[in-house]
């Protein structure tokens, strides 16, 4: 069977920031891997279950005020922990950050 005749796509327009203002941040921390081990880089007692995921509400941390979490399994639904489903949460945690 032939391939179906389809036009090109039109090119990708994006109006990306050429500044973020970051005052106010002490640190942004960027980790990937298969398991939970935040309490080997992040030593705040408590802020983590006994299987290693974050205590939040919504990205929040419930333990220590000023922490937020995305990326992290089922941290809002299924697709938490995935490249299609982060940008949802990121955006709700950082209107969060923003509010506070």
């Amino acid at each position: 069977m032939p391939a179906p005749e389809m036009p090109y796509p039109p090119p990708l327009e994006v109006d990306a920031r050429e500044h973020v203002d970051l005052g106010g941040f002490g640190a942004v921390i960027f980790a990937g891997g298969f398991r939970p081990d935040y309490g080997s880089w992040v030593n705040i007692p408590d802020a983590f279950d006994e299987l290693g995921f974050p205590v939040h509400d919504g990205g929040a941390s419930t333990v220590a005020p000023g922490l937020y979490f995305v990326g992290i399994h089922f941290l809002r639904n299924r697709k938490s922990s995935l490249f299609i489903g982060v940008g949802d949460d990121a955006k709700i945690v950082a209107d969060t950050i923003a509010a506070s």
